[in-house]
């Protein structure tokens, strides 16, 4: 029967990641984006393609990057800048963790610094390319890295306990 070709365990799986993305998004839009340190808020949702990447690999990574990535630039009137970005952070997390590191949380942290700097990078690159000053927007960068370090903490248990569910 067809039912026997359909893998329940990954639909549930894609679901709770969707529901991870979307929870995750909204906490960025709503109570996260009134909270700033100097100025500066936090933008941790390069976290959640990186833990799903480290979690269930280059590909899951790249696809739910993907998402994550357009969800974030609808939000945040972005061309296409984070859309291509999230689904190379979550497919190099997800190689990272497959070849040469582990998921714990401290191999997870330091792929999140990276991929925060990454994502500051490309935010600095975009805004000095219109004219913005590049040592106020290296501030900016280096605060937003770190100021959202701390929430990607956050995110790493929930993925974990969807990595190794086994529904």
């Amino acid at each position: 029967m067809i039912r026997d070709l359909i893998d329940r365990e990954k639909i549930r799986r894609v679901l709770l990641y969707l529901l991870y993305i979307v929870v995750a998004q909204f906490f960025q839009d709503t109570l996260f984006s009134s909270l700033s340190i100097f100025g500066v808020n936090m933008f941790f949702m390069p976290a959640a393609a990186v833990a799903i990447g480290a979690f269930e690999g280059g590909i899951w990574g790249a696809a739910f990057g993907l998402i994550a990535g357009f969800l974030a630039d609808i939000s945040y009137d972005n061309v296409a800048l984070l859309t291509v970005l999230f689904p190379i952070l979550g497919f190099f997390a997800g190689v990272l963790t497959r070849w040469f590191v582990n998921a714990s949380l401290f191999a997870y942290m330091v792929m999140c610094l990276a991929a925060f700097a990454a994502t500051a990078g490309a935010q600095m690159l975009d805004l000095a390319l219109q004219g913005h000053e590049l040592a106020a927007l290296l501030r900016v960068g280096l605060i937003q890295t770190l100021w959202s370090l701390p929430m990607a903490a956050v995110l790493y248990f929930p993925c974990r306990a969807i990595g190794r569910k086994k529904v």
